[in-house]
């Protein structure tokens, strides 16, 4: 068994190419790809406020539905991305143009709003919090887990882990191994390992320490329960109603 590392938008490609059997993947990826069995003792999720995913408008909502708006938005989600539209489209009724990129920003001229998410957003987020009022009032900020929380009352899911489904039929007693030793990792990671957790993360992302142990304990969620899998099913189905449920 071999352990490959990339992005959520790396990983996905790997998948869709059959080159990896078991491992974290979008939300949007395993919906949209259908060959998936759901680890069902780990996610990435949040309650409110995921702090690292975030639409930053230069206009209001309602203005962006008013003109040929253009938003810039990252390759490296398709999780995000998807549920960017979906918010857009039930809110405003339609979806504005998507110009993708590696990291779009809002000293970019062409957009009248970006979606930032990872660690860029993590430090966006971080600096604005510095600058003027005035600047600050010229600025419109989604959390995007918290304004899927505002419209349907659920946690929002933006990864899993997964195994495609012939490794799971064929490896299932390895599956099951798996799945146990995920659920005791993220609890370890929280609980007695937290301090090296946090030592990685600053030496990986040279972000604050005390914004990266709130990201990880207050605002970021791991469990995959009941509300969990209610709202991956809603998820789903808004996504198919718009025709995002693709690979």
């Amino acid at each position: 068994m071999s352990l490959t590392m990339g992005t959520p938008g790396q990983l996905n490609q790997l998948y869709s190419e059959g080159k990896l059997d078991i491992g974290a993947m979008s939300a949007h990826f395993l919906l949209a790809s259908g060959d998936f069995e759901v680890i069902p003792t780990l996610s990435i999720s949040s309650q409110n406020e995921v702090g690292s995913v975030f639409f930053y408008s230069k206009l209001p909502l309602n203005r962006l539905s008013m003109q040929d708006s253009v938003i810039g938005v990252p390759v490296s989600s398709a999780t995000s991305i998807c549920l960017l539209k979906i918010l857009l489209t039930e809110e405003l009724g339609f979806c504005p143009q998507f110009v993708y990129g590696k990291d779009p920003s809002l000293d970019d001229s062409r957009f009248d709003a970006v979606l930032m998410i990872g660690d860029a957003a993590l430090d966006f987020d971080e600096a604005l919090k510095k600058r003027s009022a005035e600047a600050l009032g010229q600025l419109h900020r989604f959390d995007m887990g918290s304004w899927w929380r505002r419209h349907y009352g659920l946690p929002m899911v933006f990864g899993l882990w997964g195994a495609r489904r012939s490794y799971y039929q064929a490896s299932f007693d390895d599956f099951q191994t798996i799945a146990e030793l995920l659920g005791d990792c993220w609890r370890r990671g929280l609980g007695e390992k937290f301090n090296q957790v946090l030592d990685e993360a600053v030496r990986r992302t040279g972000l604050d320490r005390s914004l990266l142990q709130e990201y990880f304990r207050d605002q970021l969620e791991y469990d995959f329960e009941e509300q969990h899998i209610k709202s991956l099913a809603l998820f789903e189905q808004l996504a198919e109603k718009h025709k995002l449920l693709v690979v």
